[in-house]
């Protein structure tokens, strides 16, 4: 949806401007770094070394893309926050006349559900985890499963990522074990090395995999936002590879060609990458750990069930609950959420004056934003992540263009020079990955808005009443009385729905899940007694104002004196017919 621009805002700010201002200040460094670097070509290549000029070329147009796309985005995250008076999401498909040209692409529920959530007190937003690994993440920590599926999808994905760690390690120490107990002689052969530089690949692609899927894990807008599955399928290939590269190296180092020794120690690498991996997967799981306490997942709803008879048009009773009683519950005058509009069947039964009705309603009033309520230590820990994990993305930067002149000699001084590119590579890694799951927490917006679902099943009968049939009466009133008798059943609930912001045209069009129902007894109390009033207010025989009143009396009195002249006229005449005969018989 695009942006709907209203004088009278929703109050939501731009919650991404200090991260923001921490991104831009990296690509500025990294701006200036790299222009810097491209500077130095020339030289280099003057001086005769093409090789160098090349690397630094290359070294520098990465240091600027990256400094300019960083000071880009940090830039647009500071910039206004465009909030329509449309957003956030939908929780299903908005049938409103008055939304009729907007469509929402990212809708989580159906209007079924909605009303299956309502009608059985049970939130569909929790639901089973998918997969062995997920199972045993829940059974560990019960808590998460009442998180938004964002956050659950990051911690599920980072413990795989640990897991297959910690897999890669044991396997790696149970071939020294078995090698150092005598059972192989993998001890006594390269074997032992090649493993270990396999681990560290293995290692680095599961970590630099999660690194490149957390953008795409963490849009809001995308199928991710669902819950994704976490089984055993990913755990069993790394245990595959775990068991079978010792046997295979073994197998060609003993039975195909001796494999070659290796000159340098890839311990170091893992030590470092097993470090990073452990402290970010803990900073995110304090995290999520701490967002979960917050959570309140109750599914309580109020309810009214009622039989009424009374003289109004089932019609009637459908277009008043809309029309009124939901208008009169509109924030800021932003019309209400409409996933199910009322089409009130009236199904004849052997005659034309009597038959059987239902119908139904389904509204949720305009969500009102609600930050969410977190601790001082969660708040803390939140910038801090912010910040340490720019800080790594900058001190990646600053260590790759301090090592321009050990990677220049890699003919010279391959280990110099491959410690100058892993190290730096290694701190891109996690300082994305820090960085990432800091923002997903500074995205979530929370929303509180009531949700009514009413419904109203009966019979009706017709009958005509007429009045003023007199011969002596002047006015005459005849109207068709519809008898109904009805059972509305209203369901109402304060609900607590959250959404994960993003910068850009689509801001807060994210999907938008309920994570917690609350009574709201107070509410459908007003609401039924307004539905009372328009019954007991209702007029069942056509009446004549006061105005019309008046006017009749005037014709009245008109014609009364009018009446009265006429009726005067022949006595006269009479009376002079009279004295003419008189004054002839003198």
């Amino acid at each position: 949806m695009a942006f709907e621009y209203g004088s009278d805002t929703l109050g939501i700010r731009n919650p991404f401007k200090f991260v923001g201002f921490v991104q831009a200040i990296r690509g500025l460094i990294l701006t200036v770094l790299g222009v810097i670097t491209l500077l130095s070509v020339s030289s280099l290549v003057q001086q005769g070394d093409k090789t160098s000029g090349w690397l630094s070329l290359l070294i520098g147009l990465l240091l600027l893309s990256q400094g300019v796309i960083a000071l880009g985005s940090g830039l647009f995250k500071m910039m206004r926050f465009y909030v329509g008076r449309s957003v956030p999401a939908s929780l299903a498909e908005n049938v409103s006349p008055s939304e009729d040209s907007t469509r929402e692409k990212y809708l989580h529920y159906q209007s079924q559900q909605l009303i299956q959530m309502l009608m059985g007190r049970k939130n569909l937003t929790f639901t089973e985890p998918k997969g062995w690994f997920a199972r045993l993440i829940l059974t560990l920590m019960p808590t998460l499963l009442f998180l938004p599926h964002l956050l659950r999808n990051k911690i599920q994905s980072l413990s795989g990522s640990l897991v297959y760690t910690l897999v890669g390690f044991l396997f790696f120490g149970l071939a020294w074990f078995s090698g150092s107990t005598g059972l192989t002689v993998i001890t006594t052969t390269p074997v032992l090395d090649w493993l270990s530089l396999f681990l560290g690949l293995f290692l680095l692609i599961v970590w630099t995999t999660q690194s490149l899927g957390g953008q795409r894990k963490l849009n809001p807008t995308g199928p991710d936002s669902s819950l994704q599955d976490s089984g055993s399928k990913g755990v069993v290939w790394g245990i595959t590879f775990s068991i079978l590269t010792p046997v295979l190296l073994s197998y060609f180092h003993t039975e195909v060609t001796p494999l070659p020794k290796i000159s340098f120690s890839t311990i170091n690498y893992i030590i470092t990458l097993t470090s990073l991996g452990v402290v970010v997967f803990g900073y995110s799981l304090l995290m999520t750990l701490l967002r979960a306490q917050k959570t309140d997942p109750k599914t309580e709803v109020s309810e009214f069930r009622e039989n009424w008879q009374e003289n109004v048009h089932p019609q009637d009773i459908f277009i008043n609950f809309e029309d009124i009683i939901m208008a009169n519950r509109r924030f800021k005058e932003i019309p209400n959420r409409v996933y199910r509009d009322f089409d009130p069947n009236l199904i004849e039964q052997g005659s034309d004056d009597k038959g059987k009705f239902s119908g139904e309603i389904i509204e949720e009033t305009q969500p009102v934003f609600r930050p969410v309520e977190m601790s001082l230590l969660f708040k803390n820990l939140r910038i801090a992540g912010t910040v340490v994990g720019e800080l790594l993305l900058l001190s990646a930067a600053l260590m790759l263009y301090s090592g321009i002149h050990q990677i220049t000699q890699i003919s010279s001084a391959p280990m110099i020079a491959l410690n100058a590119i892993i190290y730096p590579f290694l701190l891109w890694i996690f300082g994305r990955i820090l960085a990432e799951v800091a923002f997903t927490f500074w995205s979530e917006m929370q929303y509180e808005s009531l949700i009514v679902y009413f419904q109203c099943n009966g019979t009706y009968t017709e009958s005509k009443i007429s009045t003023g049939t007199s011969i002596h009466d002047s006015t005459r009133s005849e109207n068709t009385i519809v008898r109904s008798s009805m059972t509305p059943w209203i369901v109402s609930a304060k609900i607590v729905t959250s959404s994960f912001a993003t910068s850009g045209a689509n801001n807060l069009e994210g999907y938008r899940s309920i994570m917690e129902l609350h009574k709201a007894e107070q509410d459908l109390d007003k609401i039924v007694s307004e539905l009372k009033d328009f019954m007991r207010n209702r007029e069942t025989i056509a009446n004549v104002k006061q105005k019309d009143l008046d006017s009749a009396s005037s014709i009245y009195q008109v014609n009364k004196s009018t009446r009265s002249q006429n009726s005067l006229t022949p006595l006269l005449e009479e009376e002079s017919l009279d004295l003419n005969a008189s004054d002839r018989d003198y």
